[in-house]
């Protein structure tokens, strides 16, 4: 299971930059991505946030890293190059977590939702 942390400040900047700095339109981006110009011009005003696999092909369309989409990092790449070529890569984490403020009987209640969706949806089964 993973979280996507992201900054909505940042992720509709990047994206219309990007956009831009590779001579797209809206409409063909949206092409590209499968995607309506409406969604792209709704991410591009911070209406709309898009699905976990279309920031992985927003991020292979633009050479970039996700991370580098959210705002988690100002590194297009996820990694730095010193003059000598050593590649160091970079993470971008985050510290603080929304969950730790809900009172005990909320997060116990959201683990028992979670695990009630994992056997449903037969996740998690041997």
């Amino acid at each position: 299971m993973f979280k996507i942390v992201f900054s909505m400040e940042g992720f509709p900047e990047r994206l219309r930059k990007l956009r831009e700095e590779k001579g797209l339109l809206q409409r063909e981006l949206a092409e590209k991505l499968n995607l309506s110009r409406v969604a792209i011009t709704h991410y591009e005003q911070g209406k709309r946030f898009p699905e976990w696999d279309t920031l992985q092909k927003m991020a292979d369309l633009f050479n970039v890293s996700v991370d580098y989409l959210l705002g988690r990092t100002e590194h297009k790449q996820g990694h730095i190059s010193d003059d000598k070529g050593k590649t160091e890569t970079i993470a971008a984490h985050r510290t603080d977590d929304p969950m730790s403020e809900l009172p005990e009987e909320a997060r116990k209640s959201l683990e028992e939702f979670k695990e009630f969706i994992l056997r449903k949806y037969g996740k998690g089964r041997e």
